[in-house]
């Protein structure tokens, strides 16, 4: 089975929140026998949204677990930003203690892929970010399929105007021959 390490980050300012997660992921793997893959977690943690941004530009992670309630730039402020990254293979979970319809939404509406409310068990944790994995993995096969397809189509289209240029070249040509002869002064030339 081939093995895979996702980048997570995490963002909270609470240091327990920032251990517990990493200890969870650190143990967990995510097992994909369709796709014969096996994804394992490096974690690694930042205090502040403005720490995080300047992380994920120079090395965008797969997850980003991102606390909403966060001192100066707040989780919905920095998805906003992270979102404008436009970063395919980056999803963000929200987390937070002050969990609610509206900031769900709220979240969801800036580009979070999932909300997870504080507190959350090892066992939530880990269903998150298995949902997360297996989402990422389809769109990577759906983003491949569709160079597949474009590559096939240019491949296709350049076999096609391969094949079509010689019968074009010859009745072009002939129609040049039938050009430079003066039809009208021999009809008998182009009877048949």
């Amino acid at each position: 089975m081939n093995q895979e390490v996702f980048k997570v980050l995490v963002v909270d300012d609470e240091p327990g929140i920032r251990i517990g997660i990493s200890r969870v992921l650190q143990s967990f793997s995510v097992k994909l026998d369709e796709e014969n893959l096996n994804i394992i977690f490096d974690v690694d943690t930042v205090e502040t949204a403005e720490e995080a941004i300047e992380k994920i530009k120079k090395s965008p992670p797969q997850i980003i677990l991102l606390d909403n309630k966060l001192p100066g730039m707040s989780g919905i402020e920095a998805l906003e930003v992270i979102t404008s990254m436009k970063l395919p293979e980056t999803y963000t979970i929200i987390i937070t203690a002050y969990a609610s319809i509206e900031s769900a939404v709220k979240a969801t509406k800036y580009g979070a892929y999932d909300f997870l409310p504080k507190p959350f068990t090892p066992t939530d944790l880990k269903n998150t970010i298995y949902k997360v994995v297996k989402q990422l993995i389809v769109e990577r096969k759906a983003r491949q399929l569709a160079e597949e397809k474009k590559r096939i189509r240019f491949e296709f289209l350049s076999v096609l105007a391969h094949e079509l240029k010689a019968p074009i070249n010859a009745v072009d040509g002939y129609l040049k021959i039938l050009e430079d002869m003066d039809v009208t002064k021999n009809p008998e030339l182009v009877k048949d």
